[in-house]
């Protein structure tokens, strides 16, 4: 999205040092409350890493590089979950994967990164992302969407925001449930393959970053069974910063 262009443009330029550490947290009371038939949400291949997981960690991957070994704890607070929502209101079913997830990632560049998924949380106040450098931190918005300002804040203290409205991919084209204006522009992998085979170059959502993706999110739930350090055998060339020009290559206007 156009936030996190904005985040990888900062961090690319050295605006917070060397990035060190971090935080990302993913975390709600579950999918039982909004989704009619939530049961797959809550069997193996479910559950909150490997459904909300890939926002999150191919974000991460983005901004810092390749993950090289992973740990975690995992659970679940109840083995069953009610649905409260449309014709099977009050169904009873089976929880069959954690839905509780402690992570700790390594990067290959040394930076370690707790990552909390969970849908057993009825609220908290987690940022989505935080990264720590030497020369300052970074609070970068949620990923599953595409925009929404990023905030740093340096050695001395001071807080700036920096907005996305000059990226294409930050810019509101839609409205929430709510009504609030939300960019969203989720063919833009697609548009960025189309234009990569026209242009004869690696295309930035390639097979090999989501297999590495992949091998990270069950890397943590192997080690949430194992109490084990999983080192990943497969890695990923950080994706190319997708500049304002480039994202503002793929749209084109929509018919009348």
């Amino acid at each position: 999205g156009g936030s996190h262009q904005q985040a990888r443009a900062l961090i690319d330029a050295g605006y917070l040092g060397t990035i060190h550490g971090g935080t990302c947290h993913v975390m709600s009371q579950g999918m039982e409350h909004w989704h009619p038939n939530p049961d797959f949400f809550f069997r193996p291949g479910g559950g909150p890493i490997l459904d909300l997981g890939p926002y999150y960690i191919t974000n991460l991957v983005q901004m810092i590089g390749p993950v090289s070994a992973v740990t975690a704890m995992t659970g679940a607070a109840s083995d069953t979950r009610t649905i409260t929502n449309g014709p099977r209101n009050g169904d009873r079913i089976p929880v069959l994967t954690p839905t509780t997830i402690h992570a700790v990632l390594e990067f290959a560049n040394g930076a370690l990164v707790t990552l909390g998924a969970s849908w057993d949380v009825c609220a908290h106040r987690h940022k989505e992302i935080e990264l720590y450098g030497t020369e300052g931190s970074i609070y970068v918005p949620d990923p599953n969407f595409f925009g929404g300002d990023v905030h740093t804040v340096d050695r001395e203290q001071n807080t700036t925001s920096h907005g996305c409205e000059d990226h294409p991919f930050g810019t509101a084209n839609i409205t929430d449930g709510g009504g609030n204006p939300q960019a969203n522009y989720r063919c833009a992998g697609l548009a960025d393959m189309a234009i990569a085979i026209q242009q004869d170059r690696p295309h930035r959502c390639s097979a090999a970053l989501a297999r590495h993706v992949i091998e990270v999110m069950t890397g943590i739930l192997h080690a949430g069974e194992t109490h084990a350090w999983v080192t990943m055998k497969r890695v990923c060339e950080r994706p190319e910063f997708l500049s304002a020009d480039e994202a503002g290559a793929m749209l084109v206007d929509q018919p009348a």
